[in-house]
């Protein structure tokens, strides 16, 4: 087979979709801010700065930077834990815009899921940087699954069993989706790794991912999943019914697991509609948890309590990003984690 030659998903074999928490050979970030940013872009480029600092201390970044921007990155991040690749990357969303990973026996392979801007989101125009994942598919490996619907990185999580939780309001939603019903998604999950698929509702009028599953629901590894309530009163009725779901698959995947409540942050007043104040958009770096920390100093404390009881033996490392999420993305969307190959 020639060199990131892609196969239909229906030619898998032996694919498993594992957790975020397996430990990983390194992870791939971006440094590349578009000047839709504005009067954000100063502090947003400091905290991304400060997040990739971080993770470089658990594990390796590999920071995929455009050529203009490579003198730059350069100065940031020089002596660490960091290797600079160049790439025609124009955002910084890497867990959407780049593919995600399932492993094959041994070795960790990546899955296309065809990006399409989320579904053409009217908060921002498509891009060259979006076929990220096929114009530059010889960085991210030999060997290509190609989804046959469209989707995300952060329309999927999934727990220790291969168990994949995601949303109607984003698979099915008419400008990623129109020709393919919820039961081809399942049967194409189940054929790229998962071991069950758990359907919730999501948020369709949530700002530019119509409801990623990552922004409220986070499997752990202590088997228990942590859910953020609805923080306004639209999505109340919803949110309730996902809860609910999510506990009577639990009953069935993992009866010793608990549903764990998290209140989300109370926005601070200077945010923009886009603000994603998630506290479960966590990244999960080799040996540690890093929280998001948003000022609002009682429910970011209860957050970091329940994040650590669901993660035992893991540092806790928290990062403010009010900036970043004022763009509309958390930790864990900034970062797509590749499984350590033997």
């Amino acid at each position: 087979m020639c060199p990131c030659m892609k196969v239909p998903a229906s030619s898998s074999s032996n694919l498993r979709l594992v957790p975020d928490w397996t430990k990983h050979s390194y992870c791939w970030m971006a440094w590349a801010f578009h000047p839709e940013w504005g009067s954000l872009l100063r502090s947003a480029k400091q905290e991304l700065h400060n997040l990739i600092l971080m993770i470089s201390r658990y594990e390796p970044v590999r920071l995929l930077t455009p050529a203009h921007a490579l003198g730059e990155a350069k100065s940031y991040f020089a002596g660490r834990n960091v290797e600079l690749v160049i790439a025609p990357v124009d955002d910084i969303w890497m867990r959407d815009i780049a593919p995600i990973y399932a492993m094959q026996g041994t070795h960790a392979v990546p899955i296309d899921l065809n990006f399409n801007s989320w579904g053409n989101s009217e908060y921002r125009e498509p891009r060259p940087g979006d076929r990220l994942a096929s114009v530059a598919s010889h960085l991210f490996g030999e060997r290509f699954y190609a989804a046959p619907f469209i989707a995300e990185g952060g329309a999927f999580v999934i727990d220790g069993a291969g168990v994949v939780y995601t949303t109607k309001s984003c698979l099915l939603h008419e400008k990623r989706n129109p020709n393919v019903c919820q039961t081809e998604i399942e049967r194409a999950l189940l054929k790229l790794g998962a071991s069950k698929v758990v359907w919730l509702n999501g948020d369709e009028d949530e700002a530019i991912t119509s409801g990623h599953v990552d922004g409220y629901v986070l499997p752990t590894e202590s088997g228990d999943v942590l859910i953020q309530t609805a923080d306004h009163e639209d999505n109340a009725s919803a949110r309730s019914t996902d809860i609910g779901s999510i506990r009577s698959a639990l009953l069935q995947t993992n009866p010793k697991g608990n549903v764990v409540l998290i209140s989300p942050p109370r926005h601070p007043k200077t945010v923009n509609s886009m603000f994603a104040g998630s506290y479960l958009n966590v990244y999960t770096p080799n040996g540690s948890v890093v929280v998001p920390a948003f000022g609002d100093e009682t429910r970011d404390f209860e957050a970091q309590q329940a994040i650590r009881q669901a993660f035992p033996g893991r540092e806790i490392v928290v990062v403010g990003i009010t900036s970043l999420a004022s763009g509309g993305g958390g930790v864990r969307c900034l970062v797509q984690p590749v499984p350590i190959s033997a």
